[in-house]
């Protein structure tokens, strides 16, 4: 008994010294841990002084903890290592029921760096990454995040420096205005760090000319020219095994921005080393068919964005419903400047990251999507084991009447979206299909789609045709477009 009174009158002794620390000295650590090194990812739960939070086990990717019980005034210090000065990109991942969670990056001054609103996820193990630009100066210091308005969890930050290809460190004033008959002006960044030059990536647009309802293919100098079967043999086609195919391709290195007219069932190919190979005819193309053991394109690395541009606007989307070729970001602004969003996968995820993660994060069943095609492409279960015949052709038996196929395609019996999006989402069977939180968390569901929304900026994807029930795609729309900047990672 003596010695338990003796400890705690030293402990209370301890404790006391500590918040007196706290309150002289608000950015000297307590509890010092590791200093963290900017760019880089530093988990909350690192903090060296903290006020009034808590830490628990997450069930976010990754697992470990988060830190959560977060009130106005709360706040936690990280001591930090920024390697050189930049505008950084910072990402928080955050999670909340609520939509009033608000709290602010601050220097060791006090300077308010940036102020992150934190959106309703749906609860406070549902997981989205949002993202701001960060101004930071070289060398060790200290920030603090301070919650001016609590009820929110947060996982970790991650900083990455948009001097390498953020498709953030764009300012909407040095976006310049279309030429012609151009409605926005476009630009395709290389974010591959290095992995490519500008001349080795490659774009080439397809659609259809609302002017004449012709399928053309657009110019370095925004014109929409038409396409025929005569374009595979034209001067300056592709070859590949023998067979021509139309080159309708510009490098990033041809033009810094280009315009973009109205045009219906647009798509943008994005090709990586060399160009994609699309027979191209009088009444529309063939584009990359990964289905077909003979497709040319089996080994090329690509990607592609879908939109329209008419009379409403830009209308236009990420998508992941066939594979994942790279990491994209799809940033969309408009003229007046109220509109500014992006989606696609986080720009800290790595192309290489990404397929290891895959592989250590979905089910047994779809670990196999990630080999079909490796290292190109990661495919769709439309594309893999759960076809008919497949190992997994039946993995949705007993959840609902429907074949796995028609489940997964959206398609036959399951052409209604909300249905397939429900039973995509394993949500089926619930009274309400609309609860975000709830969606991928039992067997069967579409683990597939599930990766793409945890790795996605604010969770948005489309993970399969009808993804975008309940707003949950990665599309974006605005009236009057200013300009559409498209981001290839690696």
């Amino acid at each position: 008994m003596f010695y338990e009174k003796k400890f705690k009158r030293i402990y209370s002794v301890i404790w006391a010294m500590m918040m007196l620390l706290q309150m002289l000295f608000p950015f000297v650590s307590v509890n010092a841990s590791a200093e963290a090194v900017i760019p880089g990812r530093i988990e909350a739960e690192n903090y060296s002084n903290k006020h009034d939070v808590q830490t628990e086990t997450t069930t976010d990717t990754g697992g470990g903890l988060n830190v959560g019980w977060i009130n106005a005034g709360s706040w936690m210090d990280f001591h930090v290592n920024v390697r050189n000065a930049d505008t950084f990109t910072a990402a928080f991942r955050v999670a909340s029921p609520n939509s009033t969670g608000l709290f602010q990056l601050k220097n060791a001054s006090g300077q308010v760096l940036s102020t992150i609103n934190v959106p309703n996820t749906g609860g406070w193990q549902s997981w989205q990454t949002v993202s701001v630009n960060v101004d930071l100066l070289a060398g060790n210091q200290a920030l603090r995040l301070y919650a001016s308005s609590g009820g929110f969890n947060i996982n970790w930050m991650n900083f990455t420096s948009s001097s390498s290809s953020s498709i953030y460190s764009i300012p909407a004033s040095s976006i310049p205005e279309p030429t012609g008959n151009g409605v926005l002006s476009f630009k395709v960044m290389n974010g591959t760090n290095g992995a490519y030059t500008d001349n080795q990536i490659f774009w080439g647009v397809l659609g259809i000319n609302p002017a004449n309802g012709k399928w053309s293919y657009l110019d370095l100098n925004g014109n929409l020219l038409p396409i025929s079967l005569a374009l595979n043999d034209a001067p300056g086609h592709l070859t590949k095994n023998g067979i021509n195919y139309a080159n309708i391709y510009h490098k990033l290195s041809d033009a810094p921005w280009v315009s973009m007219p109205r045009i219906t069932s647009g798509r943008m190919f994005l090709c990586v080393a060399t160009e994609c190979y699309i027979k191209t005819y009088d009444s529309g193309f063939a584009g990359p068919d990964i289905n077909n053991p003979k497709d040319p394109n089996l080994n090329v690395y690509f990607d592609f964005i879908e939109f329209t541009v008419d009379a409403t606007g830009y209308h236009g989307n990420t998508t992941r419903v066939d594979m994942f070729g790279f990491p994209i970001q799809h940033r969309l602004v408009n003229v007046e400047g109220t509109y500014d969003r992006t989606v696609g996968e986080l720009e800290v995820e790595t192309r290489s990251g990404l397929f290891t993660k895959f592989h250590q994060e979905v089910p047994a069943q779809f670990t196999s999507l990630g080999n079909i095609q490796a290292p190109y492409r990661i495919v769709a279960p439309i594309h893999g084991s759960f076809a008919a015949g497949g190992v997994n052709a039946n993995y949705f038996a007993g959840y609902s009447n429907f074949s796995t196929q028609d489940i997964l395609r959206c398609d036959g019996a399951v052409s209604n979206a909300q249905t397939c999006a429900a039973i995509n989402r394993h949500v089926y069977t619930d009274d309400n299909w609309n609860v975000v939180r709830n969606y991928y968390q039992a067997a069967p569901a579409n683990y597939y789609s599930k990766f793409w929304h945890t790795h996605a900026i604010n969770g948005l994807a489309y993970g399969f045709a009808y993804d975008d029930v309940n707003n949950q795609a990665a599309y974006l729309e605005t009236s009057k477009p200013k300009a559409l900047i498209i981001r290839v990672g690696w």
